[in-house]
């Protein structure tokens, strides 16, 4: 093989492999831009919003309510949440977070379940 023809394969799988990267970083940074802005960002503003509450309230009442889900989908799951959360606002009840239940409890459920916290200030 000519030094010119070796020369030429050598420049040409050095821009392919840089061809590679680029596309790589093309796709990459998209999603990592989308799963910081989509689960990132809103756990730490929960988490920051449940932070406040608990400070403006050091002593209050706590309580769990278990959150079985019947949907599939996450429309309708979000709407039985909302509407478990209007439920117990009457009776003086603030939602503070959600958390995934445990794995046994929610393996029965079709759609599967949560478990909410809500506080509540002594008057």
């Amino acid at each position: 093989m000519p030094v010119g023809v070796a020369q030429l394969w050598i420049v040409r799988q050095h821009y392919t492999f840089m061809n590679y990267i680029t596309s790589l970083l093309l796709c990459a940074i998209p999603a990592i831009l989308l799963i910081v802005f989509v689960v990132v960002v809103p756990r730490y503003r929960a988490q920051r919003r449940e932070r406040a509450l608990l400070t403006q309230h050091p002593g209050a009442e706590q309580t769990s309510v278990y959150l079985d889900l019947h949907s599939t989908w996450a429309w309708q799951k979000q709407r039985e949440i909302d509407a478990k959360i209007a439920e117990m606002q009457p009776q003086g009840w603030t939602f503070l977070r959600a958390r995934a239940a445990s794995p046994l409890r929610t393996m029965r459920s079709w759609g599967g379940g949560l478990t909410l916290h809500f506080i509540r200030a002594k008057v």
